[in-house]
């Protein structure tokens, strides 16, 4: 384990999940008031909306957008929400015309609304689930290569902030050894 520098302290933080938690804010001050310099992994650029950290910051999004960063998301989007919303809008745009589809265009109408409905289904009951699970493994290829930008070796911890980071934070660790990794939002030595 390395010991906290006698130079500037430095601590890189993961954090990936999509809003940036009170605590991790409340650490990340704490820490940035006691002048230690810190290194924030976030998922998306989102993620960083609403939050004012000082120069001794340095945040870093995986992606601009996770749907749009892992396939997954965006092909999952596109096959249950927006490929049945297309083909049911054009088929109403062309029941809606004439007396004689009225029926049709009503039907079509009833269809859709079930179809949306299953769509929810599928999305909260089915991919939503699983792909909670899957997330943290995913993200691990894309936020390793922006995790590394920061300068690990010289860090003083490693901090998984929340439990979608213990995979990355994990991996890390291992190919730094002599870096403290935690998921503990732990301010000692530095803070009394």
């Amino acid at each position: 384990m390395s010991e906290p520098s006698a130079a500037q302290p430095r601590v890189v933080v993961l954090t990936l999940s999509y809003k940036l938690s009170r605590r991790v804010q409340s650490y990340i001050d704490d820490l940035t008031n006691a002048g230690v310099r810190v290194d924030l992994l976030v998922v998306e650029n989102r993620t960083l909306e609403g939050t004012e950290f000082g120069p001794l910051v340095n945040a870093r999004p995986v992606f601009k957008s996770e749907m749009y960063g892992l396939p997954l998301r965006w092909v999952e989007r596109k096959l249950v929400f927006d490929v049945p919303s297309k083909v049911f809008g054009k088929t109403r745009a062309i029941t809606r015309e004439g007396e004689r589809l009225r029926l049709l265009d009503r039907t079509a109408l009833a269809v859709r609304r079930r179809q949306s409905r299953v769509s929810k289904g599928i999305h909260n009951k089915i991919f939503w689930p699983v792909f909670k699970q899957a997330r943290p493994l995913l993200l691990i290829p894309r936020s390793r290569k922006q995790a590394l930008t920061f300068d690990i070796g010289n860090a003083d911890r490693i901090v998984a902030a929340d439990a979608a980071a213990l995979p990355l934070a994990w991996r890390i660790a291992k190919r730094y050894p002599n870096v403290q990794a935690t998921k503990a939002l732990d301010r000692k030595p530095w803070i009394a």
